[in-house]
């Protein structure tokens, strides 16, 4: 939807109807993903995740309207609803912990509040000083994205290394979640790591290309893994994939998960 800037006219006009393609493409696929939910009663199983979904659509369509209706007030709204989508986008993190530790609520919540820290850490120290102590608007916007992004990255890879530990069998639905962000935020890091480094003549208008795609591919690969409710492994499927019986496991965390509530309910 975002205007680009070119040399050529009859490429900047093909660049702009090739974004507003894969936009509406993007938009039809939450669409997708929300209705899929209604009909598969997922909404309470992934309510973090459908949430975020429902605020990418409400959003997207609110955008979609001032475009249209009013296109000098644009800019400015997008770039709030991009700055909020980012913060955002932290809830589909907290969703696939509470996925990962989902059969213990103790441990569920302890993972919640690793991901969390972690996420507040980053922002503090990492985050924030882009958007603070940049020389000017863009740079800023856009080191802010860049490390949110990254501190993105470091908790999902700290919530498969917590996966892989256990051993989580964590069905199809919320491998697809893990998946599908894991390749946005590839994508998304690299696109702007390059805007960076290249800048807004060199690299503006393929940026506003590779945005909507590395989103557009995330929704896809969300399409696909959440069109049929996945079964709920059980609690015995969760062990450390480093020696030791899978029960004795299981008894172990389901002994830990009780001890631990008793000691946050006091």
């Amino acid at each position: 939807m975002h205007g680009v800037r070119g040399a050529c006219p009859s490429l900047v006009g093909f660049m702009q109807n090739v974004g507003m393609v894969i936009s509406l493409f993007a938009f039809a696929l939450v669409g997708i993903v929300l209705a899929r939910g209604v009909v598969g009663k997922c909404f309470t199983l992934f309510p973090l995740f459908y949430s975020y979904m429902i605020y990418v659509f409400c959003g997207s369509t609110i955008m979609y309207l001032v475009y249209w209706l009013d296109p000098q007030v644009y800019r400015t709204a997008f770039w709030l609803y991009y700055l909020v989508s980012i913060l955002v986008e932290f809830t589909v993190l907290v969703e696939i912990s509470d996925q990962i530790f989902r059969r213990f609520p103790a441990i569920r919540n302890l993972g919640r509040a690793i991901t969390v820290v972690i996420s507040a850490i980053f922002g503090v120290f990492y985050v924030l000083p882009a958007l603070l102590w940049s020389p000017g608007m863009a740079t800023a916007l856009l080191g802010f994205a860049l490390r949110a992004s990254v501190t993105k990255a470091v908790v999902l890879a700290a919530l498969l290394v917590a996966t892989r530990h256990y051993g989580s069998e964590l069905g199809r639905n919320v491998a697809g979640l893990m998946l599908g962000f894991s390749i946005y935020l590839g994508i998304n890091t690299a696109n702007l790591a390059a805007a960076r480094l290249f800048g807004r003549v060199l690299y503006g208008d393929i940026y506003w290309i590779m945005t909507p795609v590395g989103y557009t591919l995330c929704l896809l690969v969300w399409t696909i893994a959440l069109w049929e409710r996945s079964s709920v492994p059980n609690v015995g499927e969760m062990s450390p994939v480093v020696g030791g019986s899978s029960d004795a496991v299981a008894l172990e965390l389901t002994r830990f998960n009780s001890e631990l509530s008793k000691l946050l309910h006091k």
